[in-house]
């Protein structure tokens, strides 16, 4: 029997290191796929929540990906603009979505609201018309529009998707669609007086050209004026996500020549200004000090903009 033992030992060695290769490479895909929003991501937050309380409950999502409905929205009447009203435009991916540290609720509920599919609800995370159902800095933002004197009242039309590459939202593109009818909604009611773009974290990953994504970019930039949002488009640099970022990338480069042209302003460098506490533990989504930092330099440029003769 003691001859035949160690025989029987290497079956049992050959299993252990096949589990170890498995939860392994399980670990460093579960990494990947959370910094960057890919499946199985929202599988496995579904199955999270499941057994959540009622309060607790996910939204419904649009084909897109869009919320379109979430527990205790609070609608009211869509106020009338006027020259002290902002309504803000917010296209781009994941960090000006709904996948933010801190869910916020806005501090001037009869000023600050969020316009999606015709209808007003008092802003709060998440917002409705953007990916995810977590935190943002856009309720942020309108709240430092509002306490800093530059408006009564501010409308966001949220309209961001989690891990959306420029091609998609240039002329032809499916999120290029849903731009469109989302200005086509917005317009029956109102102006667009400022455009956010934050968008880039996706194509730095997927190699995107700098040529190619200024084209893109352009083409985006044509749907906004031919569908009415003949307005000042305020563009972040942003690039950074997980730690395989370099500086000086194809991506970077291509948006420092977008905010080159006329009617672009940068909006925030996110890759210099947010530091690594500024984001969470997948190192690319933000921490609440980053939607704060996002939230004033965003405020900073359309208050620099607005008070410009």
């Amino acid at each position: 029997a003691g001859a035949g033992r160690p025989g029987g030992w290497r079956p049992l060695g050959r299993m252990i290191a096949v589990v170890i290769v498995f939860s392994c490479s399980a670990y460093f895909f579960g990494l990947y796929s959370y910094s960057r929003n890919l499946w199985p991501l929202e599988i496995l937050r579904k199955v999270k929540n499941l057994g959540a309380p009622s309060q607790q409950a996910l939204g419904v999502f649009d084909e897109h990906g869009r919320l379109v409905a979430y527990p205790n929205k609070i609608r009211v009447n869509c106020p009338a603009q006027t020259d002290s009203t902002a309504v803000i435009l917010t296209i781009g991916q994941s960090n000006v979505s709904n996948y933010a540290e801190k869910k916020v609720v806005t501090r001037y509920p009869g000023a600050v609201i969020n316009h999606f599919d015709g209808q007003c609800f008092v802003a709060s995370s998440p917002l409705l018309g953007a990916a995810g159902e977590h935190g943002e800095f856009l309720t942020l933002l309108a709240d430092r529009l509002i306490s800093d004197g530059s408006y009564k009242a501010v409308v966001i039309a949220s309209s961001g998707i989690g891990n959306s590459l420029v091609g998609r939202w240039q002329r032809d593109g499916d999120l290029n669609e849903m731009l469109k009818a989302t200005l086509m909604s917005l317009s029956n009611r109102y102006k667009v007086t400022a455009v956010i773009w934050h968008q880039g974290e996706s194509d730095f990953f997927h190699r995107t050209s700098a040529k190619n994504y200024v084209s893109s970019f352009e083409s985006l930039s044509e749907t906004l004026v031919e569908y009415g949002a003949e307005a000042p488009i305020f563009a972040g640099i942003a690039t950074k996500c997980a730690s395989e970022w370099r500086e000086g990338n194809p991506i970077a480069t291509a948006q420092h020549i977008i905010i080159a042209a006329e009617g672009v302003y940068l909006g925030i460098d996110a890759d210099a200004v947010l530091a690594d506490g500024d984001r969470g533990a997948d190192k690319c989504h933000l921490a609440r000090s980053g939607q704060e930092k996002m939230a004033a330099s965003y405020a900073a440029a359309i208050r620099k903009v607005h008070d410009s003769p």
